[in-house]
């Protein structure tokens, strides 16, 4: 029989491109989600949903008779402002809900557990890429929330895997949360409209592609290695950098405000990928310039595809000027 994996926030950016990607591999994905961020839209049609919160401590007995074989725990409050003005909410959701999975996967035989934490935000301010031994400064309730939560599941004596995530981008991003700042721009840009900087736009951010970050989760779910990795480029582009490089594909005028810095932004975030690519064999596929590019452009005329293994996914490298026919 085919595996059965659970994906918590499966109906989300990240959970729903995992949630192909498993039944492209032949296994069968489960789904909980609130869809207070997901949508329904995202899945494809017949899998199997659940319509919960893993704040709710119901969730455990629900997780504890779905009898999954692993579990990928992408459930999140992934906004850092929205977790400076409600710290609660952000516990409940991030901490206690990380719990209540952990609690559940107790209770069921031989049951992995791949938890989708974040690497800038643990890490905080650094100088340069960040490993896996350097100090967490987190600055925001949810980085810190985040980071006890890898404790807990560190110290539950389960089969485990901590993914600690770059900046991630690439379909399916709402341009509606602060986080994803490439889906935001990108919305601004193809529609005209002023697009606001929070600070100087000399922040550094570590961009990395949902398709590689999606390969990364799957590769720590078939392992038998228990850890923590970082997932991202180890390479360093400032938020000006990126959206002058949007404004430049698209061929359109830029219209910028800046605004003061926000309650728990990081000012410069990087990871280092050294221990991922030794322990496991994993490196990014997708360059920047070209996963952007496709988002912006995806009818453009192809010179060249990239076809990530294992996976069902397709980035192109676009000439701008050179339409599809």
């Amino acid at each position: 029989m085919s595996e059965r994996i659970l994906v918590t926030g499966g109906a989300g950016f990240i959970g729903s491109h995992v949630v192909d990607a498993l039944m492209a591999r032949g296994q069968i994905p489960i789904v909980i989600d609130d869809f207070s961020s997901g949508s329904a839209a995202n899945l494809p049609l017949g899998v199997e949903t659940i319509v919960a919160n893993v704040a709710d401590p119901h969730i455990v007995d629900t997780i504890v008779r779905l009898k999954p074989d692993g579990m990928i725990h992408a459930a999140a409050q992934a906004s850092v402002p929205r977790s400076m003005a409600e710290p609660q909410r952000d516990r409940e959701i991030n901490l206690l809900g990380t719990e209540h999975v952990i609690a559940a996967a107790s209770r069921v035989k031989e049951c992995r557990v791949v938890f989708v934490s974040t690497g800038g935000g643990i890490y905080g301010d650094t100088d340069g890429p960040a490993t896996e031994q350097s100090v967490p400064r987190p600055k925001s309730y949810y980085s810190a929330h985040k980071y006890a939560a890898e404790r807990y599941l560190e110290y539950s004596g389960l089969s485990y895997a901590i993914a600690r995530l770059a900046n991630v981008y690439g379909p399916r991003q709402r341009s509606d949360l602060e986080g994803g700042v490439v889906s935001i721009f990108a919305e601004r840009l193809t529609q005209g409209q002023e697009v606001t900087i929070y600070g100087s736009g000399e922040q550094l951010r570590d961009f990395v592609h949902v398709s590689d970050v999606v390969r990364a989760l799957l590769i720590m779910l078939d392992t038998r290695l228990d850890g923590l990795w970082n997932v991202g480029t180890g390479r360093q582009v400032s938020v000006n950098e990126l959206l002058e490089s949007m404004a430049t594909v698209l061929d359109r005028p830029l219209h910028v405000r800046h605004v003061p810095s926000r309650p728990g932004d990081v000012f410069r975030s990087c990871l280092n990928v050294s221990r991922i690519e030794n322990d496991l064999g994993w490196i990014p596929h997708v360059p920047l310039e070209v996963g952007v590019a496709s988002l912006l452009q995806p009818k453009i005329k192809e010179i060249y595809t990239f076809a990530v293994p294992n996976a069902p996914w397709t980035a192109t490298v676009p000439v701008r000027g050179q339409h599809a026919e």
